[in-house]
Parts: C-alpha cells; structure tokens; sequence
C-alpha cells in the first residue's frame, strides 16, 4: 500500500462517499437507468444491458442504453421470456454505440431469453451446479463462476459465430483483461440494496467481487497506492480489491462508486491543481498532493 495508513486511507475514502451525492450522482450513472425498473427479473436484465454497453463518454452511453432497452418494453424479462426468438432480429435494426451494432444486441437478448427460459433468471446461470458452500465468498471461485456465465451466455447467442461487437460486450474473465463492465454489473447484483447498487443476488457475496477497473479509476487508485501495475488488466483489478479487502473485508467495494464519480464530475484531473484539489476528499491521501508541497 502507500504510505498513507489502512485507518487513515479508510477514513479518506469514507470521507469520499459522505462527500459524494450518491442520489445525484446515481441519476447520472448507467445504474440510475437500471433502478428504474420495479421488480428484481426486470432489473436483472437491465443491469446486463446497462453495464455491457456502460462505456465511452456518460452523456452518450445512457442515451445508447435507453435506446438498447426501449424495444423490451417495460417488464425485459417477461418479454424475452415470451417472445419467439425468431422476433429478436427485428428489434434493433439501426442501433450503433461505437463498437456496438444491432446485431450484438440480438446475440445478447436471444442468450438471456434463453437463459429466462432454462435457468429462470441470470443468477441461476452464474451459481455452481452443486449448492454447497453458498454464497460465493472469494474471488478465485468468483472468477471461476464470471468466465462461466460469460461461456454459456455467448453459446446461447443467434449468430453461429462469435463476432467481435459480441466478444466486446461481454468480455471473459479468462482473457485476463480488467472486463470492467462484467465487474460491474457483479457489483449491482450483489452490493445493497443500497442508493447505488441492487443486492439482487444471494448467491455473490460483496467480499468475493473484483474492481470494476477502467483507466481513470486505475489512476486514482495508483494515486492512494492502491494499486502499482501500468497495465490496467484483471491482475490490478484483483490487487485493487484485495488491498481495498484491508480496509473493509466484506464489503471491498463500497468505495468504487465514490471513487469513479471523483473522475466523471471531472473533480479528479489527474494533475495538481490549486483550484481543485484542496477541495478534493482524498487529497490527504493522494500522491500527486504530496508532489505539489
């Protein structure tokens, strides 16, 4: 860790949630999307929606996830579960998000209706054929169990082939990248419920998952030695929630939304600035604060 202490680097990180209006903050976010829907199935595919598609700038994505969502109506698990798949083609014929086609949103849905029609629900999907030893407690078998929902989802897809668009929206923990959209989405599921994240799952505890790691939350947590790896890969996003296990075993990830939204509302500019940081809730902690004296 950094030199700043465990007590002390945990008191600046509460002091940045308290600092954090989370209602706010939520309604700018993927998730506020996703809290919209009133029961636990349709949010449930909502969240695996919002999250695949939660990348690039806030004020594009969330429009892009409205767009993707709007043709499931309001109850998505219903209607995946009742509509023929060969209606699912039709649905978004001139959806483009960057990366993201149609097409890649028809391999998604045609996969969870599937999925709505065999195991019932996601949770089903990720959870060990065996019962035993639930919930899920650590990250090794939580990884385990992530690259084999994304496995049997992309199996279940309408293309014959694995196309790129859907390789990219969802990702596999086995190809050792950060997959910081699959980690978040394990983060609603099992967090809360609380103002932000969903607590959907019982079968995922909060102290097995993995940081949901991008390059601007990388940043801040080298800033507050969170993390020392250059490569913003799964091997950080597993060091960032072990370190971050140090100062709340159970619950490691009670400070990521916090922590992200210092970079969205652009508070955090990754450079000392005299205007900004002395404002700012981890400044105690952070080591471009000590390269600045």
């Amino acid at each position: 860790m950094s030199q700043t202490s465990p007590p002390k680097l945990k008191a600046l990180l509460e002091a940045t949630i308290a600092a954090c209006s989370l209602d706010d903050r939520r309604d700018q976010d993927p998730v506020g999307i996703v809290h919209e829907y009133k029961t636990s199935a349709d949010r449930e595919i909502a969240a695996l929606f919002a999250s695949s598609l939660a990348y690039g700038r806030v004020d594009l994505l969330r429009p892009a996830i409205r767009q993707a969502l709007a043709p499931l109506g309001p109850h998505p698990a219903t209607y995946l579960r009742e509509t023929k798949p060969q209606a699912l083609p039709k649905l978004w014929p001139d959806f483009v998000y960057r990366m993201t086609r149609g097409e890649d949103l028809v391999d998604l849905a045609t996969a969870i209706a599937e999925t709505l029609r065999r195991e019932r629900s996601l949770e089903a999907l990720y959870l060990p054929e065996s019962s035993e030893n639930l919930p899920i407690r650590d990250r090794e078998s939580h990884l385990r169990q992530a690259s084999s929902f994304v496995t049997k989802l992309r199996l279940r897809r309408h293309r014959p082939d694995l196309h790129r668009g859907f390789r990219y929206l969802l990702p596999d923990p086995a190809d050792g990248s950060a997959c910081k959209r699959l980690h978040l989405f394990f983060r609603w599921m099992s967090r809360g419920p609380d103002q932000i994240d969903l607590g959907l799952w019982d079968g995922l505890a909060p102290s097995a998952l993995i940081m949901p790691l991008d390059t601007h939350t990388s940043r801040l947590c080298r800033y507050l030695g969170l993390l020392e790896r250059k490569s913003v890969d799964q091997k950080a996003a597993v060091q960032v929630a072990e370190r971050l296990a140090i100062l709340d075993a159970s619950d490691p990830l009670r400070y990521d939304f916090a922590l992200c939204h210092l970079g969205i509302s652009r508070r955090c500019i990754h450079r000392w600035c005299p205007q900004r940081c002395p404002e700012c809730p981890i400044e105690a902690g952070c080591v471009i604060a000590d390269r600045s004296a």
